[in-house]
Formats: structure tokens, sequence, C-alpha cells
């Protein structure tokens, strides 16, 4: 049993749901006088549906890039926001484009020609939109002068922002003037989840992984039993 959140949150400890998170997403849409950005993973399909579910609600418009709209096609379900839905715009980072280009991914460019937004576009449509947002475009951000009265909501966990390597982005927001707001809601079960889970198992042993503290599963469970990263065991 994975156990992440065991020792960063109480046992007693409730996450939000998608739903309370969307409101979170709509009061900072609302507040924002210009562009939002959201620092959060694009392979969080749950965390995309809340975005645009907010960015209706807002009249905003959702500005995603290309990797993305792939991810959100890829899933074959309609039902998920598409780049072609109203209200969804495609944007291109030099990064992606690079990749395109070196692996002549043309193709690939041209399924969102109809969709795509250019950088000399989002500093006229800034006010109403939110752009899903991560370190590698803030170049692409500056040439495209759409910063002004800018703001960020940052959805991801939150240990990774304090992390060293973080440190330039967080220069780039305070020059930038860009107030930094946390929206987010852990993908992993709290710790309350976790136990309702070992009770309707009632496995005869519970082996600890995906935790920086495996030792303190007895406080929580019942039949555990501690294995080291690289031993070998029998399932009887």
């Amino acid at each position: 049993m994975e156990g992440t959140t065991i020792g960063r949150v109480g046992g007693a400890k409730r996450f939000p749901s998608e739903r309370e998170l969307e409101s979170c997403f709509l009061e900072q849409m609302r507040q924002a006088p210009g562009l939002v950005l959201v620092w959060a993973s694009a392979q969080n399909i749950d965390r995309l549906v809340t975005m645009f579910k907010a960015c209706k609600r807002s009249g905003r418009q959702l500005v995603i890039d290309m990797y993305t709209a792939e991810i959100l096609r890829a899933t074959g379900n309609r039902k998920l926001p598409q780049a072609d839905w109203e209200g969804i715009k495609v944007f291109l980072p030099q990064s992606q484009k690079r990749q395109i280009i070196k692996a002549k991914l043309f193709t690939l460019a041209e399924r969102y020609k109809a969709a795509r937004i250019y950088p000399e576009q989002l500093a006229e449509q800034a006010s109403r939109s939110v752009m899903l947002f991560r370190p590698s475009m803030c170049r692409d951000l500056e040439k495209a002068a759409c910063l002004k009265d800018a703001r960020m909501i940052y959805s991801l966990w939150h240990g990774y922002l304090e992390r060293k390597e973080q440190r330039p982005l967080r220069e780039w927001l305070n020059s930038h003037q860009i107030p930094l707001t946390e929206c987010h809601t852990s993908g992993h079960a709290s710790i309350s989840d976790l136990q309702a889970l070992a009770r309707a198992l009632n496995p005869k042993m519970l082996v600890p992984i995906h935790s920086f503290e495996t030792r303190r599963f007895k406080e929580f469970f019942d039949r555990v039993e501690q294995k080291e990263d690289g031993q070998w065991w029998e399932v009887g």
C-alpha cells in the first residue's frame, strides 16, 4: 500500500474535492485583471477539467499547449475538453515547436491550426484568458508582452515549489510582479481513505511502498510487514 500522505497531513485530514477546487480557481479568475497562469500537470486530466469548468463560469478562454492538446485527444474521450471546443485555444511554445521540427511532426501541428492562438494575440486576449503554464514558457510569455497584471495559480504539490531548482521561477514571478496563489488537492489518498481500503481488503500482510514514512505505517494499519527496496520475498 502506498502512503504518500503519511507524515504530510494528520490522520483525520480531508482533501478538497475537485468541485471545491473549481471554486478556488473561479475566485482567482474573477479577481485577476490580466492573464491567469495555471501551473498544473498536463497529465492531470481531472485538473484540466476543473480548469475548463472554472473558465466557462468566469467567461474566460482556456489556452493549452500542443502537448496538452495531444494528451486530451489521445484519451479518445470526447466528453473531455478538446482543442476544437469553443472556449479552448492552443498555444505552441518555442520548446515544443523545436521538437516538432526536429521530429518532423508537421501533421500534428496542422491538426490544431484552427484552434491556434499566436504570441502576437496573447497580450490582446490576456484579460479573458487562462493559460496552462510550465516554467519553460517564461521566455515565450515575456516576448509576447502579455504579463501586465497577470497572476499565477499553483496547482501542484507545495514541496516542488520549495525546491532550489524552482528559485529562478520564483524570481521570475517577483520580477514581473505576478502574485501566486495555491489551489491544489492531492491525487493521493488520505490516511482515512487508506485505512478504509485496508479494512475492506483485510489483508494477511500489508507492505508499505511509495512513502517517506514507511516506518510509521504501524501507527495506522494492522499486520504491517516492512520490506526493504531490492528485497525478494514470497507471497504465500
